[in-house]
């Protein structure tokens, strides 16, 4: 028994201890870490200067107004997450499969992909398993990808980042074309559809455009794209839904590139205009899971019911 004591006594930490340094490093103070854990601020700092003593590295740089993580800090954080987040992972089906009966699918999708698309991905599945309850998260891609590896979500739906961890595994993929749209009122380009490249260049010149945020890996994309076609780059305006942009358009307030899957749930169809281009801008959207070689039935059903291809 003593050995089994000394043992424990020279491991570094505890999974207990991983969660509170993340707290610590998640909200940005010992206070609103304590706050949020139900601890004092004292138990909080102990846990930290522990993790600290037995590491042998400081994990914060700490000042009388924020506290910082240091470099050997942020190396920890990513891990934690991790640990963390597979810890709650499979709590989570433990619980599904002893003790609550409920399963769950955590889906992430890119703000930048239209609502019109989500029916696709989780309308077939829902039909057929109703009793799975879905949770459904809406944040920028990096932020999904980042919950994917970290355990949080089961699912993450984006735009197909230039490189992709080989931790994870594309399980879809499909081509999302995208069409030029000015308002009714708007005078589009002169002469007659399809318009050479040269007259709608010209044409394009003179617009004010309503664009995706360059923040989003679309809005990279879609900016270099104008740029290769000669077109202007610089918006009035930027925002990270396309649905916005699209009522905005319609209004009359500018031009846009918007996905074609977004265009088909506007209800004001009469109030747009397409425009046809002899050249379009698509992107890739992928489903991406963690790399496993076997998935939890209902998520595997999820993918398994989607309909595009």
């Amino acid at each position: 028994m003593r050995m089994r004591h000394e043992f424990l006594a020279t491991r570094p930490m505890d999974l207990y201890a991983m969660h509170v340094f993340e707290l610590v490093a998640t909200l940005g103070g010992f206070t609103r870490a304590a706050e949020a854990a139900g601890l004092s601020q004292s138990a909080v700092t102990r846990q930290v200067q522990t993790m600290e003593d037995k590491l042998g590295v400081a994990l914060f740089e700490r000042t009388t107004r924020k506290v910082v993580l240091t470099e050997a800090g942020h190396s920890l954080l990513s891990e934690a997450r991790k640990l963390n987040g597979s810890l709650e992972d499979v709590l989570l089906r433990f619980r599904e499969e002893h003790v609550e009966g409920t399963k769950h699918v955590r889906v992430g999708f890119s703000r930048t992909i239209g609502l019109a698309s989500l029916p696709g991905f989780l309308a077939p599945f829902h039909r057929k398993a109703p009793e799975v309850r879905l949770q459904v998260s809406h944040e920028s891609s990096d932020e999904l990808i980042a919950g994917l590896l970290d355990h949080k979500l089961d699912i993450a739906v984006v735009s197909a980042p230039k490189r992709i961890s080989a931790a994870l595994e594309v399980r879809h993929r499909y081509t999302d074309e995208f069409e030029l749209i000015i308002g009714s009122a708007h005078e589009p380009p002169s002469g007659k559809s399809p318009y050479s490249p040269s007259r709608i260049r010209s044409w394009a010149q003179r617009q004010l455009w309503i664009l995706l945020d360059t923040k989003s890996n679309t809005g990279k994309n879609l900016v270099e794209w104008l740029k290769a076609q000669g077109w202007p780059s610089a918006p009035v305006m930027e925002l990270d839904n396309f649905e916005i942009i699209i009522h905005l358009v319609a209004l009359g307030l500018g031009a846009s590139i918007v996905p074609r899957r977004a265009l088909a749930a506007y209800p004001r169809k009469h109030a747009l205009l397409r425009l046809p281009l002899s050249k379009r801008f698509d992107r890739e959207i992928v489903m991406l899971t963690r790399r496993s070689n076997v998935l939890q039935k209902h998520v595997q059903d999820l993918i398994d019911g989607v309909l595009f291809s």
